[in-house]
């Protein structure tokens, strides 16, 4: 197809695009109504520990505040946020497999107030307030542990924000790298080549107290510590410090001091607290990870080994109350290991169910990204699936109640049970569907609604029959809380345009009625799972799905909006470029690729600040390089200096002001 040249056409896809930024909008007063009366709060737990946790790892403060409705009708009362300390290398946002660790490699002790990939102070001081309103509670993601930099150096820019630490270079040196060896291993060796701090020093201490009581003062609720177990306790011999009573203490005063809630706290202590240690070191401040029995279950899910799952523990001396559980992390996620990122979702989700259906442990479901998404923005949705809410909802009503864990004919089954509620959670781990006559230990006669299936188990003569679904999941109780109706939609509008049509899959959830018109058509009535075909008339338009639902008298209302664009961009023009790495002897050429297949180098026109490149098919980010203008072969090593990643614009106009050089 010709390039497109028309610039009345542009601008007015440019004013399409604008009016797009919204996706996403609550039509009536429901999300302020939302706030007001506090909707959902029968489902949200009133701490952390006896609710569950939403850890949007890479999302922006933004986009949670945008997704808080959500987030609340999917029954999680926490969300915890990636690192606000000031980034390491910020060149812009990128994707997220190239730029999520240098959240881990902070610059200072302090929330960022610019030059960060998921916001700045400001931005979550907005969250905060706004998450409030929902009883949902935000907790931070803290390094203490090192500050940035390689081969055991701080990196330079550390000065700019701790010029103490920096002049005076308060790390350990020569203690070689971190292992479970020994207690000095453990807690003064090198994690990763990171300069390890001196956490017994006492300047350090204040600033990283000083860091905390800046999140206090901001209203977040609580802190997950990095690394923890990389931080000595008052019982570690010889290298022992007070930094945890010190910090812990220091914090919890300072906040009774404003009349703030008990604060949280949890530390990452992976698999063991290292030789010679104890984990109730730590459990005196914090709760912690409960990561080998986290990846109990997990494996005993995928191996379908029902023995695994049951005989899966907490740590030694841990008691639940003190557990952090998931189904996978950023760790095992993200990390070299990768070693659940090819795991599938199913899986995920039945671990993250089964984890969730604990007693007194609280459970952590980490939202993955996807292969390139950019840092800001939500990969995959499924954290807003029926299993996953109904898990939390289930989760918190029964805060208390007892459990009794037991496996029957391929099923593993935990019953939750108290003086005046009862309840059963089943997995089904060999492939059977039919329940038929379990013994079940503490739940009366009577029928009991599955709201996964939306079907009735029966319990009579202390025998439970019924269907477990498709997704192998029930979750069985006869809940008293009047729903509230939600809509799940495969894809909300966020993540790029379509040319002729789309389809895309909507769930409507505890609703009486529920209704959907495109484009301002017919309402069409629907329930459960349903498929719709976006597409509209016009070439290049506005798509806009319209859903209205209702449980009894309560109504909810959401539209979605989506691009519908048959322009095929055969070219980028890069505008206002910062011609600061710029002379005589350079030039720019331009990287472009697309998803899953190497790039390749494009060479363009430029002149007074303007570049112009051609694509190939299928091209769908790039960036810009500069290179000495006697450079015919360009290779990395050669460069002066790159941008950042960019998706390539819909109308092929891009404002190169926007970017970050390095």
């Amino acid at each position: 197809m010709k390039k497109i040249t028309n610039i009345l056409f542009v601008m007015i896809l440019a004013l399409l695009l604008a009016g797009c930024l919204n996706q996403t909008t609550i039509i009536t007063t429901d999300k302020l109504l939302a706030q007001e009366v506090n909707v959902e709060s029968e489902y949200l737990a009133d701490n952390v520990q006896d609710g569950t946790i939403l850890q949007a790892w890479n999302w922006s403060m933004e986009t949670i505040e945008n997704h808080l409705e959500e987030i609340a009708i999917a029954g999680f009362s926490t969300v915890q946020i990636s690192p606000m300390q000031p980034q390491k290398d910020y060149y812009g946002v990128g994707i997220w497999g190239d730029h999520w660790w240098k959240l881990y490699q902070p610059l200072g002790f302090s929330i960022a107030t610019e030059n960060h990939s998921l916001g700045t102070k400001e931005d979550l001081i907005s969250l905060v307030n706004s998450a409030n309103g929902y009883g949902i509670k935000i907790i931070v993601d803290v390094v203490l542990n090192h500050l940035a930099g390689d081969n055991n150096i701080l990196d330079p820019n550390v000065a700019t924000y701790e010029p103490l630490i920096y002049q005076q270079n308060l790390i350990r040196q020569d203690n070689g790298f971190v292992s479970d060896s020994s207690i000095s291993a453990v807690v003064r060796g090198s994690l990763g080549g990171l300069p390890d701090l001196q956490t017994e020093n006492q300047h350090v201490q204040d600033r990283v107290l000083s860091l905390l009581k800046e999140y206090v003062d901001v209203g977040v609720s609580g802190f997950r510590f990095d690394a923890a177990k990389h931080i000595e306790t008052e019982e570690d011999g010889g290298v022992a410090s007070d930094f945890w009573p010190y910090i812990i203490n220091g914090v919890n005063e300072y906040a009774e001091s404003l009349g703030k809630d008990k604060l949280y706290f949890y530390g990452e202590i992976l698999h063991t607290p290292g030789s010679n240690r104890e984990f109730t070191d730590y459990t005196e401040y914090m709760s912690i990870t409960a990561s080998d029995m986290s990846d109990s279950i997990r494996n005993g899910i995928i191996s379908k080994n029902l023995t695994s799952l049951l005989n899966a523990d907490y740590p030694e001396g841990v008691n639940a109350e003190k557990a952090v559980l998931w189904a996978e992390s950023h760790d095992t996620y993200a990390n070299s290991s990768g070693s659940t990122k090819n795991t599938p979702d199913s899986y995920i989700t039945k671990a993250y169910v089964l984890s969730a259906s604990r007693k007194d442990s609280t459970s952590l479901y980490f939202a993955r990204p996807k292969e390139n998404t950019f840092i800001g923005s939500i990969g995959s949705y499924l954290w807003q699936s029926l299993e996953i809410a109904e898990a939390n909802r289930f989760h918190n009503y029964f805060i208390g109640a007892d459990e009794y864990l037991y496996h029957e004919d391929g099923f593993l089954v935990n019953e939750r049970y108290s003086s005046n509620k009862h309840g059963i959670v089943i997995i089904n781990v060999e492939g059977a569907e039919e329940v038929d006559d379990i013994q079940v230990n503490d739940t009366p006669d009577g029928n009991y609604f599955d709201q996964i299936s939306k079907s009735f188990f029966t319990v009579k003569n202390s025998k439970l029959s019924g269907k477990v679904s498709d997704s192998g999941i029930a979750i069985i109780y006869n809940n008293p809380y009047e729903p509230k109706p939600a809509i799940y939609v495969s894809d909300d509008g966020l993540r790029g345009s379509f040319k002729d049509t789309m389809i895309i899959s909507a769930f409507s959830h505890n609703t009486t009625k529920a209704y959907y018109s495109l484009n301002n058509g017919e309402k069409i009535a629907f329930e459960g799972n349903i498929e719709i075909e976006l597409s509209h008339p016009q070439a290049n338009a506005i798509v806009s799905l319209y859903f209205e639902l209702w449980y009894n008298d309560f109504k909810i209302e959401k539209e979605y909006r989506y691009i519908k664009s048959n322009v095929v961009v055969t070219s980028v023009t890069v505008n206002d470029i910062n011609t600061d790495f710029l002379t005589e002897n350079t030039k720019i050429v331009a990287w472009t690729w697309k998803e899953s297949v190497e790039g390749k180098w494009i060479e363009g026109t430029y002149s007074n600040g303007t570049f112009v490149f051609d694509l190939s098919e299928g091209d769908q980010y790039f960036l810009l390089v500069i290179f000495d203008s006697a450079v015919t072969t360009y290779k990395w090593n050669l460069k002066i200096a790159q941008t950042n990643d960019v998706e390539i614009p819909s109308d092929g106009i891009y404002d190169g002001s926007n970017f970050v050089w390095n």
